[in-house]
C-alpha cells in the first residue's frame, strides 16, 4: 500500500511547504504547469504505447472502457443540471464536473483491487484507466473544462484549439499514432520516459497539499457541492453502473466486479490540475481529491462487501 503512504505523505508535504513561508504564493501553479506539459503527456506515451502493444483491440474491451465514459457522462449531466438550480458560477460547477466524473482508477485503484481481488484484477484496472479515465481527461474533460474555464494565460481560445493544443491531447494522439506501427518504448528511451512519467502523482499531490485548505470555515462554504461531489463520486454513480451493468446487460463476471470497484474510487488527482490549469473553482476542486481519497479507502471496502452479495 505504499502508494496510499506516498498519497498522504505529498499532500501533507505540500501544506508543511506553504506553512513554511520561503515558497513563492504562485508554487503550485508552476508545479502545475510541469505536470500538464511534461509528467502527464509523458505518462500518456508510456502507458497508452505499452497497453496497446499488449492488448489486442476486442469486444470484450468494451465493458472497462465504457466506465470512465459513463461515469463523466453522468457526471456532466448532473453537476451541470444541479449547478443551473442552485445558480453556482460556471468556475464551480465546471470543477465539480471534472473532479466528479474522473477516478483515481490507478494511483489509488491499483493497489486497491491488489489488495481486495488479488494481482488478476489489475490488468483489467489498467484497461480501465487507460482506455476510459485517461482518454476522457484527454478530451471530454478538456472540452468542459474549456467550457465552464478559461486558460490560465488569459488567451481566448475556441474549445476545438483548447483541446488540440492540450498537452496531454497531443501525446495520446501521438500514443496513439505510434501504436499503430507497432512502436514499443524500451532501453534508454523508456527509462527517460518513465522517470519524467513517475513525476506525477507527487508533483500534482504536492501542488494540491500547497492549495488545501481544510479548515472549518472552508468545509462549511463548501459544504454543500462538496458533498454533491462526494455523494455522486462514491456513492450515487457506482450504483447507477451497477443497474446498468449487472441488472440490464446482465454481466456479472471478474471483470464487472472489477470495473464496478473502479468506478467507486476516490478522484482523479490530475482532474484538480486541469481544473486549476483552466482557472476554475480550485479550492473546490482540491477538497475534491483531498476528502474523497481517504473516505474512499473505507467506501471501496463496503463496496467490495456489497458485491459478495450481487455478483
Amino acid at each position: 500500500m505504499s502508494n496510499l503512504v506516498l498519497i498522504f505523505v505529498c499532500l501533507v508535504l505540500g501544506a508543511l511547504l506553504k506553512r513554511t513561508g520561503r515558497f513563492p504564493h504562485n508554487t503550485h501553479t508552476a508545479l502545475n504547469a510541469f505536470v500538464i506539459f511534461v509528467s502527464f503527456p509523458a505518462t500518456v506515451l508510456l502507458q497508452i504505447t505499452a497497453l496497446f502493444s499488449k492488448t489486442p483491440v476486442s469486444w470484450s474491451l468494451l465493458l472497462p472502457a465504457s466506465m470512465g465514459w459513463l461515469l463523466f457522462a453522468g457526471s456532466w449531466a448532473l453537476m451541470g443540471w444541479i449547478g443551473k438550480r442552485r445558480k453556482w458560477s460556471e468556475a464551480r460547477t465546471g470543477a465539480l464536473i471534472l473532479t466528479a466524473g474522473l477516478g483515481n482508477t490507478s494511483f489509488v485503484g491499483f493497489p486497491l483491487l491488489e489488495a481486495l481481488l488479488g494481482n488478476e484484477a489489475v490488468p483489467w484496472g489498467v484497461l480501465v484507466d487507460q482506455l476510459g479515465s485517461f482518454f476522457v481527461l484527454s478530451t471530454l474533460g478538456i472540452v468542459v473544462a474549456s467550457r465552464y474555464g478559461h486558460p490560465r494565460d488569459g488567451k481566448a481560445r475556441s474549445i476545438p484549439r483548447q483541446v488540440f493544443t492540450f498537452p496531454p491531447f497531443l501525446a495520446l494522439l501521438a500514443a496513439c499514432g505510434l501504436s499503430a506501427f507497432g512502436f514499443v518504448f524500451s532501453g534508454v528511451s523508456e527509462v527517460i520516459m518513465a522517470r519524467m512519467a513517475s513525476t506525477l502523482v507527487p508533483l500534482a499531490l504536492v501542488a494540491v497539499g500547497f492549495q488545501l485548505n481544510l479548515s472549518p470555515s472552508t468545509l462549511r462554504r463548501y459544504a454543500r457541492p462538496l458533498s454533491v461531489g462526494l455523494c455522486y463520486k462514491l456513492f450515487l454513480a457506482p450504483a447507477v453502473l451497477l443497474v446498468f451493468y449487472v441488472f440490464i446487460l446482465g454481466q456479472n463476471d471478474f471483470v464487472t466486479r472489477v470495473t464496478l470497484l473502479e468506478a467507486a474510487m476516490a478522484t482523479m488527482i490530475t482532474s484538480a490540475v486541469v481544473a486549476a490549469d483552466f482557472s476554475l473553482d480550485e479550492e473546490l476542486a482540491n477538497l475534491m481529491v483531498g476528502v474523497s481519497v481517504p473516505l474512499s479507502l473505507f467506501t471501496v471496502f463496503v463496496w467490495n462487501l456489497f458485491l459478495n452479495y450481487v455478483l
